[in-house]
């Protein structure tokens, strides 16, 4: 009986020291605080892993701000007697888009730029004498809300580099009002193609800086339709920096 007794007293004292050696493990969670922590800690690695193994990104945003470049191209009316002449401005560029991937099949992007595309130009003499035109050369206030709805192509090129091509149409509303000045008679609106490039370079998961270029033509719908200027279109250059945030 002593000796049984002996073994059993032996058993619960190993068993003793093995379960409190394992709840003073400094490797094991000691609360469930820290377990949730080490769950998402796990979570995020491996959405970190997926984005940077070029795997589809579901949701990312990248906020822009740059400048650029707007050149229009004006066709004379019937009632103009030479071409019109015109002159570049600089520009603005800022706001949001949104890109994401779907069934790992189609990826585009959408969101919500404001654009200045403004430029100057001096109208030609006209062979009708017309109420209120002017031949001085004007300055054409031209600020756009444009909504593009492009599909997009690339990816990670390596763990911290990226390169994304994105092009499609895009709906510009017109923000200022130009009006009739200088006889074009200007649109409330633009319908037009752009194409875009942007290198992004990740600082830290999630975030990463973005750089890139941007293309537009504009007018695909014709910015100005009167007798004396028969058409009107743009072509826009612009460079952009920000920050992309990956969800």
């Amino acid at each position: 009986m002593r000796k049984t007794f002996t073994v059993l007293l032996i058993m619960f004292c190993f068993i003793s020291i093995q379960y409190l050696k394992a709840e003073n493990d400094p490797g094991k969670p000691n609360s469930d605080n820290e377990r949730t922590k080490l769950l998402n800690d796990y979570k995020k690695a491996q959405k970190e892993f997926n984005y940077r193994t070029g795997k589809p990104i579901e949701l990312y945003i990248d906020f822009q701000v740059g400048a650029g470049s707007t050149s229009p191209n004006i066709t004379k009316g019937t009632n103009a007697t030479k071409d019109y002449q015109t002159d570049s401005k600089l520009g603005y560029i800022t706001g949001a888009l949104i890109y994401i991937s779907l069934f790992d099949v189609l990826s585009f992007s959408t969101g919500l730029t404001f654009e200045g595309k403004s430029f100057t130009v001096t109208p030609p003499n006209i062979s009708i004498p017309y109420p209120g035109y002017d031949t001085s050369k004007v300055y054409i206030p031209n600020n756009y809300l444009n909504i593009p709805l492009n599909f997009n192509i690339g990816g990670m090129i390596t763990n911290k580099v990226g390169l994304t091509f994105n092009g499609g149409p895009y709906l510009g509303v017109l923000l200022s009002k130009p009006g009739n000045i200088g006889g074009l008679g200007y649109k409330n609106f633009d319908f037009g193609l752009n194409a875009t490039l942007t290198a992004n370079y990740v600082i830290m998961y999630p975030f990463s800086i973005i750089l890139g270029t941007k293309f537009e033509y504009g007018g695909l719908n014709s910015l100005g339709s009167t007798p004396f200027a028969d058409k009107v279109t743009t072509t826009n250059f612009n460079f952009f920096t920000g920050m992309r945030f990956q969800l």
